[in-house]
């Protein structure tokens, strides 16, 4: 059963790593990003991805209404709102 996160600050512990973000509706995957960061900032409901004091990539966590850590694989989390979701992966 996946847990809740309490706080996205959480996700600022990853750096220098990749990233793959794979959006859902309704459980089909619609699109797929990810990008290599030095940082992740988290900052009034918007979680950066800094690269070279550059933001690379931005997650507006705002629109989702829940943040769960994922389970069956380690470092990943998901958001979800109705019938989109958000897998955020770390490899």
């Amino acid at each position: 059963m996946e847990k809740q996160m309490k706080d996205l600050t959480i996700l600022c512990d990853y750096k220098n790593r990749q990233v793959i973000l794979n959006y859902y509706y309704e459980d089909e995957l619609i699109s797929r990003d990810g990008t290599d960061f030095d940082s992740i900032y988290v900052h009034h409901g918007s979680i950066y991805f800094i690269k070279h004091k550059k933001q690379v990539l931005t997650i507006n966590s705002r629109k989702y209404r829940n943040a769960l850590i994922g389970e069956g694989f380690q470092n990943y989390y998901v958001m979800r709102r109705d019938e989109e979701r958000l897998d955020i992966y770390f490899p």
